[in-house]
């Protein structure tokens, strides 16, 4: 059964709709849920197109109108499949950028308005000079447009390729994501995984309305990028043990299975590993496993007795041969902020850092996507309530600070040359997107930052349900996707 099929069967079996009706579109509950994904396997433009206008417009409006959409490709859309009453209109990008612009604008000035645009912008942004090209001389012309043919408070799709290979590169669809809220409202992203390529291209969302969180500017020139030969994944999705007894205490633990294979990435055995922010002692226990030795520190001090705990037995169970030196792992008490003061720093030296920072005050946000479930359970929801606890500054830009300060202490702990991966979301606050990963790369890579970035990894949850988020009024993803950022730090 292919799409329209699907969506069809769906319209026509309203009467058996399971979960509460969506303002948005016209499919049952179960259908619509699937969209809310914020990763998929790509398969063709075809079949994107048909889902997100499908899932963005109903046939027909309560006002007895017909939905009306956009689409512009390579020609690798065929826009009869769409059924009536939804009238459907097709463009061809076309081989000029500039070309491609003045049609747009031309569109606009029609005053034909749409209730869904879908633009593929990749074949205009391949490289660092062409991203350069369409920001100073395209870009605010490029989203005047798409803002003004959308009615209002409707969606748009802007597809934007990754530099690549895998996850190496400028993160253009960071860039112009972040570029674009001058003009409409970011909304979300999906991101498509392309299987036989191993790469992945963005769905950037956005709506026609005012976005209350305006965001900087990333360019190539503003961010130090690093060449490496080592192969950097576009994505990975690990398929981790359940969580014992004592590690689901920890309401934010992200897997070993995860951390072991960017340690492989970037250590070799005997290698000394480092997690400021251990929490359980996940860092650690992976190290161990991988056969190099780990150190970490925590501030809260429940969560350091659990991670002594499972270093203890780890340690106990790996079996190596003699003439083999046995890994080490190491837990310290502390805060991640004042790293400079830890005195079993002092004369450390490491090869690798990996760690996940809280993601903001997203645990103590009660509508975050785990409070509920945990609180069933009778879970803590949040790290701790401890003032010093950076899961609960409130106040974004001081967060952003602090974040920043923690990292460039810990350069100050790494080897020339060494890395350091963070392990962070975007975080989403009362309908707005708060760009955490996106802007904490922006600072720690800029020209004055102790890191220049090697690429990223998206951490992709297959195992993880999927919620109604804010059913039928607006779109909100359910963000299973994490971002997995590599840096290595500066020479000079």
């Amino acid at each position: 059964m292919n799409n329209v099929e699907l969506f069809n069967n769906t319209i026509e079996d309203r009467s058996k709709r399971l979960g509460p009706p969506n303002r948005m579109n016209d499919l049952n509950y179960t259908t619509w849920m699937k969209f809310q994904k914020s990763f998929f396997r790509y398969s063709s433009i075809q079949n994107l197109v048909e889902e997100c206008i499908f899932f963005f417009t109903k046939a027909t409006w309560p006002n007895g109108e017909s939905s009306r959409s956009l689409v512009i490709t390579d020609n690798e859309f065929n826009a009869s499949v769409i059924p009536p009453p939804r009238i459907v209109s097709t463009e061809d990008s076309g081989n000029s950028i500039s070309r491609f612009i003045t049609k747009l604008e031309k569109i606009s000035k029609l005053n034909n308005a749409f209730d869904f645009l879908f633009i593929d912008l990749r074949r205009y942004i391949k490289t660092p000079d062409q991203y350069s090209h369409f920001i100073k001389n395209y870009s605010d012309r490029f989203f005047t447009a798409v803002h003004s043919m959308l009615i209002a408070d409707r969606y748009g799709c802007v597809l934007v390729d990754t530099e690549g290979p895998g996850g190496k590169g400028f993160p253009y669809p960071w860039a112009i994501a972040l570029n674009a809220r001058a003009y409409v409202k970011l909304r979300d992203e999906k991101i498509a995984l392309i299987e036989e390529k191993e790469r992945v291209f963005y769905c950037l969302f956005f709506q026609a309305a005012n976005d209350l969180c305006h965001s900087v500017q990333l360019t190539p020139t503003l961010m130090q990028t690093a060449k490496t030969k080592r192969i950097i994944p576009a994505w990975t999705i690990p398929k981790p043990p359940p969580r014992k007894k004592n590690e689901v205490l920890h309401p934010a633990k992200y897997p070993e299975t995860l951390v072991s294979q960017f340690i492989e990435l970037f250590t070799k055995p005997g290698d000394n590993v480092f997690d400021p922010m251990v929490g359980t002692g996940s860092t650690v226990v992976a190290a161990v496993r991988s056969g190099r030795n780990g150190y970490g520190i925590d501030l809260i001090s429940d969560f350091v007795e659990i991670a002594k705990r499972r270093i203890q037995i780890e340690s106990q169970d790996v079996l190596f041969e003699k003439f083999i030196p046995k890994p080490k792992g190491f837990i310290f008490q502390g805060d991640a902020t004042h790293l400079n003061e830890i005195n079993e720093l002092q004369d450390a030296t490491f090869q690798y850092a990996i760690t996940s920072p809280p993601y903001w005050s997203m645990l103590t946000n009660p509508g975050s996507e785990n409070q509920e479930a945990r609180r069933q359970k009778n879970l803590i929801l949040a790290y701790s309530d401890n003032e010093e606890d950076l899961g609960n500054v409130q106040d974004y830009e001081h967060f952003l600070d602090l974040l920043e300060a923690v990292y460039s202490q810990v350069a100050k702990l790494l080897r020339p040359g060494g890395y350091l991966t963070v392990v962070v979301k975007n975080v989403k606050r009362n309908h707005v997107i708060y760009p955490l990963a996106w802007d904490l790369t922006a600072r720690l890579c800029s020209p004055v930052g102790a890191y220049a970035l090697l690429g990223t990894t998206l951490w992709c949850q297959d195992d993880v349900g999927l919620k109604p988020f804010a059913v039928g009024i607006h779109w909100v993803s359910n963000t299973l996707h994490h971002y997995c950022v590599h840096f290595q730090k500066r020479r000079d």
